[in-house]
């Protein structure tokens, strides 16, 4: 015949050496076991008592159970998921010790919300930072070029340059204009000398510059002429 108070009394001294701290005596056949996580998360923070009164023929059949969150939350998903598994694994373990098992339960369940919720979190920074680098792409990849865009833009640069070379060329005429003198300019431009032909009076006599010119390098050479005769002549003496 099995001496249930025994096996109960057997176990409880067991479950205390297990649980040092987290274990609370209520009667010698009803106790707590407050059980965590083993991280800790702040966000996901969940403490949970494991309340347990034995029944008569315990272990042979289930004890009466509950558990309590008593810090945190714990989502209405998980407390099902929980509740289904303690009754199963208490089926399971009919005839033996059991409370270690469901205590165990719960603790790998809190750990589970613990890297659920890490790993969601971790998924939420991931499309961030994917959303993140999505737009700084978009900044390089700019207006998608066509045919049209690329002549509009060509036909605007053109006449950007056009323009551009237009002022170039007035601001080289007038640099030049500035430092030629009259005679350069003459020289230059022959149509300057024929313009003044029009307001020449009746009688004037028009004056052709090159002949200056002619004259000039004549005089310069019958000038040199004469020095050599001289030069010439006093060897001579």
């Amino acid at each position: 015949m099995t001496d249930y108070i025994e096996e109960q009394q057997n176990e409880l001294e067991a479950l205390e050496s297990i649980y040092p701290e987290e274990f609370e005596a209520i009667s010698e056949k009803e106790f707590r076991i407050t059980i965590q996580p083993d991280e800790e998360d702040e966000e996901t923070a969940c403490t949970v008592v494991l309340h347990v009164k034995y029944t008569p023929k315990y272990p042979d059949e289930l004890p009466e159970y509950n558990i309590e969150v008593v810090d945190g939350e714990l989502p209405e998903s998980y407390v099902e998921r929980i509740d289904l598994a303690l009754k199963e694994a208490g089926e399971d373990s009919l005839g033996m010790a059991m409370i270690f098992t469901l205590a165990s339960i719960i603790k790998e369940e809190l750990n589970q919300i613990v890297l659920d919720a890490q790993r969601v979190r971790d998924e939420v920074e991931e499309e961030r930072k994917r959303k993140e680098e999505e737009i700084e792409q978009a900044k390089f990849r700019g207006t998608k070029l066509t045919v049209e865009r690329f002549m509009a833009w060509k036909a605007e640069f053109d006449k950007e340059m056009e323009a551009k070379e237009d002022k170039e060329k007035i601001a080289r005429m007038k640099e030049l204009k500035n430092r030629l003198n009259g005679r350069q300019l003459f020289e230059q431009d022959k149509s300057l000398a024929l313009s003044d032909a029009k307001y020449m009076d009746e009688g004037d006599v028009s004056v052709d510059v090159s002949q200056f010119d002619k004259e000039e390098r004549n005089h310069s050479e019958d000038e040199d002429d004469t020095n050599a005769v001289w030069r010439q002549l006093s060897k001579e003496d």
